[in-house]
């Protein structure tokens, strides 16, 4: 199901005997606020430092998980170039300057200002020259057009505005593609060799990337010695060979600035992220610690408590340190802040106004717990009902026409604002009148269940699914082109067909569903009314086809 339909984790399913609890605990512990206020207060505190840096944490592993969907999506589109090249005047115009300029030291082919990015390579011999690189005549051709392929999406999917210094992708046959150049008066050859000696391109190989997954690195950036590059790679593999790296580079000033940005207060402590050995890679100081800002003894106390919790916090010292490990990042983020400091700042203030706050909740906490209990109880039995009647189909429990087109709605603007693909699945089941007629209106009842689990079990994470019409559903795919919907239709097609339906004693039928499908870059189109009619259009011409097949196109 959708992000936006899971339920909320703070949800509590039991709320009348909550709140029962919570003022029955208050009222006891009433008696004990002046030794209870310093405790709780204390708590709160530690809590607040806990929340702050894991929301900082949360903040920069949406912003890599941005970046690290971007580069699985770029390796998806490469790959997919390399299973079926493109051939055109263009395409063979670079592989003829290809084919000339090989043997050169440096080439460079330039597939024009609004085609895609310049292709940058090496000679044959200088391949030839370092074990990591092999220039395989046989996938060559087809490396060389997916490369200038990913300079054209490039180019359009890379804004200026990202936080990344530049993407890249380098080949191990010899050749690289950047958004940007670096600083510097560099020459090709002398690129392509800084790119492949950096550590991100190393640590992509097969021993040390078994499992193919991105990789974080740092190290300084050669034409910078004063700031450091943070990169993001992913490994491009096809039938089992390694072909080259995607990778992304983030300067150490850009990591300060998110951190910085990310302070609540200029006085509130200090927020440092650390690699797994505990260097530091940026921070929200106006310097750079010589180490880690923390001493030796700072070190190994943390070090034994970040390997038991993934987040936390704890005194050391006269300094509170709360730490949160990210999720995309082989690294951990550090606030370090002053006790002293705390307390007299917001500590005092705090101490001041919860107490004033719950001498005022005791004596309001008899009169108001009848009525708080019954308003609750009423507004939550109210509000569960209402908010599944709104959005769900009784029948079928997925999406009702109206939820569903509102969603729907919501997800082809995101597409579209986010440049992604997105496809519309209209389905209908076949002869569901003649059920409804033949066996009655159960049996069709029956109809409509098995063929709504079958397609909410092939719905993936973002995907939505709802009720439209009698026997009509429609499925909204974001982040998926055509063959790949196409590939889920025929699988949902295929389950519907295969299963029997009991529909009296000893008595089974089986269904089919016609599907239509309309893809938003193929109709250039983000509408998704628009986008749901060429579907429906689809549909009905696989019904006039003879039922039971997928119309894409027409």
């Amino acid at each position: 199901m959708p992000l936006e339909t899971k339920p909320s984790p703070w949800r509590i399913k039991h709320p009348i005997k909550i709140v029962n609890l919570c003022f029955l605990v208050v009222f006891l512990c009433s008696t004990l606020l002046t030794w209870r206020e310093i405790v709780v207060l204390e708590n709160g505190w530690t809590a607040s430092q806990e929340n702050r840096i894991q929301s900082i944490a949360a903040a920069l592993d949406r912003h890599l998980q941005y970046s690290v969907d971007k580069l699985q999506f770029y390796r998806a589109a490469m790959q997919h170039s390399l299973t079926s090249p493109l051939a055109n005047k263009r395409t063979d115009a670079a592989l003829s300057a290809f084919a000339r300029q090989r043997q050169s030291d440096d080439w460079q082919i330039h597939p024009g200002a609004s085609r895609g990015l310049p292709l940058n390579g090496v000679s044959d011999e200088h391949v030839r020259q370092n074990p990591l690189l092999n220039r395989d005549e046989e996938r060559l051709q087809s490396e060389v057009l997916a490369a200038l392929e990913f300079g054209s999406l490039l180019q359009l999917t890379d804004p200026q505005q990202d936080r990344q210094q530049r993407t890249f992708y380098t080949s191990r046959a010899g050749f690289f593609l950047s958004s940007n150049h670096p600083d510097g008066q560099e020459n090709i050859t002398a690129r392509y060799h800084r790119l492949v000696s950096r550590p991100y391109f190393n640590s992509q190989t097969q021993h040390n990337n078994p499992e193919r997954g991105v990789r974080w690195t740092h190290a300084k950036e050669a034409t910078h010695q004063d700031d450091r590059v943070i990169t993001a790679s992913l490994p491009l593999d096809y039938q089992n060979q390694w072909y080259g790296v995607l990778a992304m580079d983030f300067t150490q000033g850009t990591m300060n600035n998110f951190l910085n940005e990310a302070m609540f207060r200029r006085d509130s402590g200090e927020i440092l992220l650390l690699d797994k050995d505990f260097q530091v890679i940026a921070t929200s100081a106006e310097t750079l610690p010589a180490r880690s800002g923390l001493n030796q003894r700072e070190r190994e106390t943390l070090t034994g408590e970040m390997s038991l919790h993934n987040e936390g916090g704890m005194r050391i010292g006269s300094r509170y340190v709360s730490w949160a490990k990210l999720n995309f990042f082989d690294g951990v983020l550090v606030r370090i802040y002053s006790l002293k400091q705390s307390l007299h700042s917001e500590f005092g203030s705090i101490l001041l106004v919860l107490g004033l706050l719950w001498l005022l909740f005791s004596l309001m906490l008899l009169g108001s717990w009848y009525v708080i209990r019954r308003m609750v109880r009423n507004m939550y039995s109210l509000q569960e009902a209402l908010r599944w009647r709104a959005s769900y189909d009784s029948q079928t429990h997925l999406f009702n026409r109206g939820a569903f087109i509102e969603r729907a709605k919501r997800v082809a603007a995101r597409c579209q604002h986010q440049q992604m693909p997105f496809c519309v699945i209209q389905i209908d089941l076949d002869h569901f009148k003649g059920i409804n007629d033949t066996w009655g209106h159960q049996a069709g009842d029956k109809a409509l269940l098995h063929a709504a689990g079958i397609v909410r079990q092939a719905l993936r994470g973002d995907d939505i699914a709802g009720r439209v019409g009698g026997e009509e559903f429609c499925i909204i795919l974001p982040g998926t082109l055509l063959p790949d919907a196409a590939a889920i239709a025929e699988r949902i097609r295929e389950r519907l067909n295969s299963k029997e339906i009991l529909v009296r004693p000893h008595t089974t039928i089986r269904i089919s569903a016609s599907f239509g499908i309309s893809c938003a870059v193929l109709e250039q189109d983000y509408d998704f009314e628009h986008l749901q009619s060429v579907a429906d259009r689809r549909l009905y011409q696989a019904k006039q086809a003879g039922r039971n097949r997928i119309c894409s196109s027409g």
